[in-house]
C-alpha cells in the first residue's frame, strides 16, 4: 500500500503480475498478446528470450530457436524448447547444446523475466516453468483446427495443404513437449487460469479478456 496523506485512505498499488501465453498454433495469440501488454503497459517478452539464452550458452539465437515447435527425430533428441506461436524452420547443427542443458537455460531465462513482474511471456513453455503462482497468470488460447488453417492460409498467404501441414506439425510438437519435459498435457484446461477459443470473439475482445482478468487478480 502507499499512504495517500494524512486524513486520506491509504491508496492500494497494483502488484506485479506475470501473464503466459500458451496457445495451439493459428489461433492468433501474437496479436492478443501483444495488444494485452501495450494495454497493461506490461513489457513484452517474445523474441528476446532466445537471445537471453543464446548468451547464456554462447550459442548463436538461431540455435536456441533452431528445433522450436520441431518433432525430434529418433537419432536426435534436442529439445524444442521455445514454445512459440510462429514455427523455426532452420535445422540445428551438430554442436549445439544438448536437452537439459537448453531446457535449464529457457527455464532461468523465464523466471528471470518473471521476477521483474508486470511482464507478458509468449509461449516457452513459460506457464509450465512458473506454474499455478499467486502472481502469475496463465492463459491458453485455441481455435478449431479448420479456422486455424483457414488463418493461416490467408495471413501467411501460403497454400492449405502447406498451412494444414504446419498446424498438425507444430501441435504435435507442442504436445510432445509438455509431456515428455514437464508431464503436461497440452491444452489441459487444469493447467490454466483461462482458456480462450478465439474463433468465438474478436481480438480485441480477447485482449479485454484478459485485461479484466489481470486487474481482478489485482484488486
Amino acid at each position: 500500500l502507499q499512504s495517500a496523506g494524512e486524513g486520506h485512505s491509504p491508496v492500494r498499488t497494483p502488484y506485479p503480475v506475470i501473464v503466459t501465453i500458451s496457445n495451439e498454433y493459428g489461433s492468433g495469440a501474437l496479436e492478443i498478446a501483444a495488444r494485452v501488454a501495450a494495454e497493461l503497459g506490461y513489457e513484452y517478452v517474445d523474441r528476446q528470450l532466445p537471445v537471453v539464452v543464446a548468451k547464456r550458452l554462447r550459442v548463436r539465437p538461431e540455435a536456441v530457436e533452431a528445433n522450436e515447435d520441431a518433432e525430434p527425430t529418433l537419432g536426435e533428441r534436442f529439445l524444442s524448447v521455445l514454445e512459440r506461436a510462429t514455427p523455426e524452420l532452420a535445422v540445428a547443427s551438430a554442436g549445439e547444446p544438448f536437452d537439459e542443458e537448453l531446457l535449464r537455460a529457457v527455464k532461468d531465462a523465464v523466471r528471470d523475466y518473471a521476477a521483474r513482474g508486470n511482464v507478458v511471456i509468449v509461449g516457452r513453455g513459460a506457464s509450465a516453468i512458473l506454474g499455478a503462482r499467486a502472481d502469475t497468470i496463465r492463459i491458453f488460447m485455441y481455435a478449431p483446427r479448420e479456422w486455424r488453417v483457414l488463418r493461416v492460409t490467408q495471413t501467411m498467404q501460403t497454400p492449405r495443404h502447406v498451412a494444414e501441414g504446419e498446424v498438425d506439425r507444430v501441435d504435435r510438437a507442442r504436445t510432445t513437449y509438455l509431456k515428455d519435459w514437464y508431464g503436461l498435457t497440452f491444452g489441459d484446461p487444469r493447467n490454466y487460469d483461462l482458456c480462450i477459443d478465439t474463433s468465438r470473439l474478436p481480438s480485441n475482445a480477447c485482449t479485454q479478456l484478459i485485461v479484466a482478468t489481470v486487474r481482478a487478480r489485482q484488486a
